[in-house]
């Protein structure tokens, strides 16, 4: 147990799987209704992908299939109204949109983490584009890039202050007006406040 925190505690990029710098010793791959506390709460947490015997191979903890019946979450950007799937469990985060043969115009997947730092996302067993939105504590979008489809290159955050990562289709966010400096918010209030506290990893 002591082990699997202290390899937590150095989960620094992530987004569908993980990269860590290469300077950074290895560590675990982690990419990622109303009431989404009470619905994170019930969700059964995947269970992860045993880690290759290869004595070159770091922890993998994204799963081998997608992911299904992630819990939802009503999103307020700016003006209009989402639901969103939410990622805040180590797997969840891990694996992201892996392994899915697409997403829709409208599908979003929100990634929630404890605290600010910065992020770095990649596209690894992930078939086609996204754009993906990088938000601060405060719910604000900082910066929106385009990743590419099964690109294994991490595109990091310009921003340490990033604790939210929002997924959608390409041109997503321009085709609904969602720029740089958009608040994003539950329906319940601000994200840190709401979602915050279910996030298993900082």
């Amino acid at each position: 147990m002591k082990r699997l925190c202290a390899l937590l505690l150095c989960v620094w990029w992530v987004g569908c799987g993980a990269q860590p710098p290469a300077s950074a010793p290895a560590t675990p791959r982690a990419q990622t209704s109303s009431n989404a506390s009470t619905a994170a709460a019930r969700s059964s947490a995947p269970v992860p992908v045993a880690a290759s015997e290869s004595a070159e191979s770091e922890p993998v903890f994204h799963l081998a299939t997608a992911q299904v019946q992630l819990p939802r979450v009503k999103l307020w950007i700016g003006s209009r109204e989402i639901v969103s799937e939410v990622c805040h469990t180590v797997p969840q985060i891990a694996t992201g949109l892996m392994h899915r043969t697409g997403i829709g115009p409208e599908e979003t997947m929100l990634f929630i983490f404890a605290g600010p730092r910065e992020r770095s996302f990649y596209m690894k067993n992930v078939p086609f584009d996204i754009d993906v939105a990088y938000i601060d504590r405060e719910g604000v979008i900082q910066e929106i890039v385009r990743l590419k489809a099964n690109d294994a290159q991490g595109v990091p955050s310009k921003s340490s202050r990033i604790q939210f990562v929002l997924e959608a289709a390409p041109e997503y966010f321009a085709r609904h007006g969602f720029g740089l400096g958009t608040l994003i918010s539950t329906e319940r209030g601000a994200l840190a406040e709401v979602l915050g506290p279910i996030a298993q990893l900082n």
